[in-house]
Order: structure tokens, then C-alpha cells, then sequence
């Protein structure tokens, strides 16, 4: 029988004695990402070391971490300018001293555009890349909201390091050099794609200045007029001429239109604390219904990453993602049972069927889906905390690399892809016609985006969030459990070995599973003796595993500690 499992400690181990070294650590910005970041005022975390460094300046010169989320997104759109940028899409969670709420959310996703209809998509690649694919932007309104709300830097100020870097060039890193090569073949039938990302029309070099004068008077315009350059000013006017000289949909009247939501988040309770997540058509759902399901077992008892543990927690993960399938999307058109799928009582069937042993299969009702050649892993999540007791806990994207692949004209700007994630007439998962995702005039699509806030009574304990298309939700709730249960640090409990369900689409779903190095030979095979098909070593891509940040606040001395992704370009620095 189940019992529902109280914490053990009062405290995670990781917190006793490592206090006293709190000075001595945040005397530098960051030093490696093999061991957790601590600092006594404040912390940017994000995904690349320069928009960290934008970030933190603006904390330094006294702003909030309204100013330093603007600062951040701003740079960030330079160096991953292939996975998120002004006019993607988002969501936010804030945590704001002077409002009475513990947590508020803003829904800065982009829209279907009026003039949406599915019999124009007549390939699948029709919605991926092209004039088609792009949904309304959203991101830029998203920024200037959260502005809006604490900050007190200029706005102006705050896109400066961004200007210099587009103006006078930034010397290309090793992803970021492998990741545009790698499209060449795909992306080149772009030609502004090709103009801005191949400027001398060949392979770029590790090391190569890229200079992008076009984003940079974009992003003049932008620190001028803030949104109303995008959507009442001259970056608009460039995209609507833009869409119908290619055959796209976006129109001014979709510009005049669009709105960012400021909306209620969701919420659900593991262990003492109360977990806070994006409400739909963001995913935070899934994961956070994967810890309300573990939340009845003693995983302590069970060992880290044993095969009981990883049986208990694959099985609450395949329900948590058979439920986003079926119900997550735009609750404007859609009924979404958000209070029913993070009940006890749903929890409790789920653990019935854990209970059971048995290893369930779930995989699409359609047959024979191909995998897109890479990832759909076009996002990025940041995290700010400031010493003013503000935090923000984000996601941006572009959807695929690259987004719909198509730079505007003049603009250096790319267009979000949107559409691919709606359905065009059927649900691929569970056949209906077509189901949640299906498309209509100024709809908000899913996204595997999914920020989350956790709180100890009234005190902000965790901001976490991650990116890697469907890893992003297995990616967040392994982490959160390691560092809760285990006592592990952020970077402790994001370096920890993972699972991955299916791959990371889950086309394959079945009983197909993947371990990450580290995971002993002993339980890969008693999972093979449950009834799993275990991949073979060497086949978990490091995006299978989700692209997670971890923040936690010290609830005795508010000490911020931080971790940041491995194995990638992501960074933290505190002060």
C-alpha cells in the first residue's frame, strides 16, 4: 500500500558545512560547471557565458531582475540566435517582492495567424520551414511586459551589449559554428538565411568574427521603440511586406492583434513544497504530474538510480506525457482538466498501474513517424534572482533550430516556427480529428517549453526550467527529485545520470527506454528483465537528456546556489 513519503531531512546533506564557504566562492564570476555556483546577492544563469555577463552587469548596476531578464534575453539572441530571439515565442514565471503573490505568469506565446488554414499546409514541411511556418511573435511584447513590471533600468540600456556584439561581431563558437554548417544543406534555399549566417557564401570557422549589421539597426529600433518597432514601426512593416512577397500569412492586422496573457500559473505539491509551472499550452503540467505521482513513494528507500526507482519514475513519466498529448493545449480553445490531471486522485490511479509491475507500452496510433534529421531543440532557459528578493524563472524558443529558417529582408531577424506544432488534421497520438493541436485563426500552440517555481511555505526554495523538445519534461523532474530527495546540489543533481523514454519524440515509445553513462550494467539489466528494450551503450545523445538549469535559495541564510547545464554552452555567475 502506498504511503505518501515524508522527508526524512530537514535539510538536503548539501547544505551543512558549505555555508561558511559562501564568501571565498563568489570572490569570481563562475569557475567551472563541474561543481555548483554560490553567491550571498544575486545569480544569472542562462544559455551562453556573454548573455550571462549582460545579466549580471545589470544586476550590478542596480537593477532588478526585470532589467537583468531583458539584458540577458537580449545578448542571448547573438550567440544562440538559432534557438531563440525577439520574435519567438515564451513563457515566464516571476516571483516579485512587492506583489502579494507568490508566483505570476505571463504567456508571451506567439498565434496562428488570422488567415490560418490547414488545407494551405500541404506538406509537413510546410509547417516546418518556410513562410508558412511562422506563428505571430510574441517574445519581444513578452520582454517589454516583464520591463514593465520591476524594472528600473532604462530599456535602451539594456540592449546595448546586444547592439555591439550584432554591430561590431562576435567570434563564432564551436556549436554555434557546427550548428550553422550543419544546415547549410537545408537552410540555403533561403537566401536570407544564407546572406546573414554564410556572409562570404562558404563553411564558417570556429574563431570567425560574424558581424550582423542588419540586427544591429533592428535591435537599434528596438531600444528605441521597444515592441512598437515589431509591431506598429518599421521592423513590422518589413515583416508584413516580407510574408506577402514569399506567400506567408502573417499581416499587420496579425500585428495589431496580438497580446502577451498574464495568467494564473499552476500548481501542485511534492514533499513540503508547493510547485508552481506555466499553465498550458505550456508543458510545465507534465512534469509537475510526474513529481505528484512520485510524491507517494519513499524514492529514498529505493536507491538513485536503481531499477526500482528508475521502473517507478519511467512508469509516472509515460502517463504524465500520454496526458500532454491528449489534453495540453490553448485553453482560449480548448477544455484543459489541469485541476483534475494534478489531483491525489489522479495520482493515485497512476501509482495503481506502477504498482501493478508492469511495463506499459505506449507509442503514437500512427505508424511509421520519422524522426526530423536533428532535434527539435531550439530553446533556451534562463534564470534570474536578484538581491531585491525578485526571480524569474523563463523559456524562449524558435521552435526548431533556426526556427522557420527564413531571415525578413533588412531585419536579420528569424521567424519562429510555430505552425509545425500544431496538428493539420489528425492527433498522432491518440487519432482523433484532429484533436488539441489541431489548427485555427489565433490559436496558442503547444510547446515542451515549461519554467517552474518551487516554494518552501512562503519562501522561494527553486526556480528551474529546460529546453530539448520532449526530453525538456524528464529533463526537469529527474534533477528536481535528485536535488529534494537526495540531497544532491543544482550542478550535482543536473550532472547525475539520466533516463530517456522512446526517443526523444517518443516515435519510437513502446517499452524502448535509454540510459545515460553512469547508470550501472546491473540495472540496465534488471530493467531488460522487467520488460524494457534498453538501447544499446553509446546510443543516449546528450539531447535526449534535456537542457536543465537549477537554481536554490537557502531558506536559512539566502545563499543562492546554481548550476547550469553540462555539456554545453550554457553558464552561471552570482555576486
Amino acid at each position: 500500500m502506498n504511503k505518501r513519503f515524508q522527508r526524512v531531512v530537514s535539510r538536503p546533506k548539501w547544505y551543512v558545512g558549505a555555508l561558511g564557504f559562501t564568501t571565498l566562492l563568489t570572490m569570481s564570476s563562475a569557475y567551472a560547471l563541474d561543481r555548483s555556483v554560490v553567491a550571498p546577492r544575486g545569480m544569472v544563469v542562462a544559455g551562453h557565458p556573454l548573455a550571462v555577463a549582460s545579466g549580471m552587469k545589470a544586476l550590478q548596476k542596480g537593477g532588478t531582475a526585470c532589467d537583468a531578464y531583458v539584458a540577458t534575453a537580449a545578448t542571448l539572441s547573438i550567440p544562440l540566435t538559432d534557438m531563440m530571439g525577439p520574435l519567438g515565442s515564451g513563457y515566464a514565471l516571476l516571483h516579485l517582492a512587492d506583489e502579494d503573490e507568490k508566483v505570476v505568469a505571463i504567456d508571451y506565446n506567439g498565434v496562428a495567424p488570422a488567415a490560418t488554414d490547414p488545407s494551405l499546409y500541404t506538406s509537413q514541411e510546410h509547417k516546418r520551414r518556410g513562410a508558412l511556418a511562422p506563428t505571430v511573435p510574441g517574445a519581444i511584447k513578452g520582454w517589454e511586459a516583464i520591463h514593465n513590471k520591476c524594472g528600473v533600468l532604462a530599456w535602451e540600456e539594456l540592449w546595448e551589449d546586444a547592439i555591439y556584439y550584432a554591430e561590431n561581431g562576435w567570434a563564432l563558437d564551436t556549436d554555434t559554428t557546427a550548428i550553422i554548417n550543419r544546415h547549410i544543406a537545408e537552410l540555403t534555399i533561403f537566401p536570407t538565411w544564407l546572406d546573414e549566417f554564410l556572409p562570404n557564401g562558404e563553411q564558417v570557422k570556429a574563431g570567425q568574427l560574424h558581424k550582423r549589421p542588419d540586427l544591429a539597426e533592428s535591435y537599434r529600433q528596438i531600444a528605441k521603440h521597444k515592441s512598437d518597432a515589431v509591431y506598429k514601426g518599421p521592423i513590422g512593416e518589413k515583416l508584413v511586406a516580407f510574408m506577402q512577397k514569399e506567400g506567408g500569412l502573417i499581416s499587420q492586422e496579425d500585428l495589431d492583434n496580438y497580446e502577451v496573457k498574464w495568467v494564473e500559473p499552476i500548481s501542485t505539491e511534492y514533499r513540503d513544497y508547493e510547485v508552481f509551472g506555466a499553465p498550458p499550452s505550456s508543458s510545465s503540467i507534465t512534469w509537475m504530474e510526474i513529481l505528484k505521482t512520485l510524491d507517494g513513494y519513499n524514492v529514498q528507500e529505493m536507491g538513485h538510480n536503481s531499477a526500482d526507482y528508475l521502473r517507478h519514475f519511467i512508469e509516472a513519466t509515460k502517463t504524465a506525457y500520454e496526458h500532454g498529448y491528449q489534453y495540453v493545449g490553448d485553453p482560449a480553445f480548448v477544455e484543459v482538466p489541469v485541476e483534475s490531471l494534478l489531483s491525489e486522485e489522479q495520482a493515485q490511479k497512476t501509482r495503481k498501474k506502477i504498482d501493478e509491475g508492469k511495463v506499459r507500452e505506449f507509442a503514437p496510433v500512427v505508424a511509421n513517424l520519422t524522426q526530423p534529421l536533428w532535434p527539435n531543440t531550439s530553446t533556451s532557459h534562463l534564470i534570474i534572482v536578484d538581491e531585491h528578493g525578485n526571480a524569474i524563472s523563463s523559456t524562449n524558443t524558435l521552435g526548431t533550430f533556426y526556427g522557420a529558417g527564413v531571415v525578413i529582408e533588412d531585419t536579420g531577424l528569424l521567424l519562429s516556427n510555430g505552425m509545425d506544432w500544431f496538428d493539420i488534421d489528425q492527433n498522432i497520438w491518440t487519432g482523433e480529428k484532429p484533436g488539441v493541436l489541431g489548427m485555427e485563426p489565433g490559436k496558442r500552440n503547444r510547446w515542451t517549453l515549461s519554467p517552474g517555481m518551487l516554494f518552501e511555505g512562503d519562501d522561494l526554495y527553486m526556480l528551474v526550467g529546460g529546453a530539448g523538445a520532449e526530453a525538456t519534461m524528464w529533463g526537469i523532474a529527474q534533477p528536481v527529485v535528485n536535488a529534494i530527495d537526495f540531497g544532491m546540489d543544482p550542478q550535482k543533481a543536473l550532472d547525475a545520470p539520466r533516463f530517456r523514454y522512446g526517443d526523444i519524440y517518443h516515435y519510437t515509445g513502446g517499452t524502448n527506454i535509454g540510459l545515460e553513462p553512469g547508470i550501472s550494467d546491473e540495472v540496465r539489466q534488471q530493467l531488460i528483465d522487467f520488460g524494457y528494450s534498453v538501447d544499446d551503450k553509446g546510443r543516449f545523445s546528450n539531447s535526449s537528456r534535456g537542457t536543465t538549469q537549477l537554481v536554490i535559495i537557502d531558506p536559512e541564510s539566502g545563499a543562492i546556489w546554481g548550476g547550469a547545464a553540462p555539456e554545453g554552452r550554457d553558464f552561471v555567475s552570482g555576486y
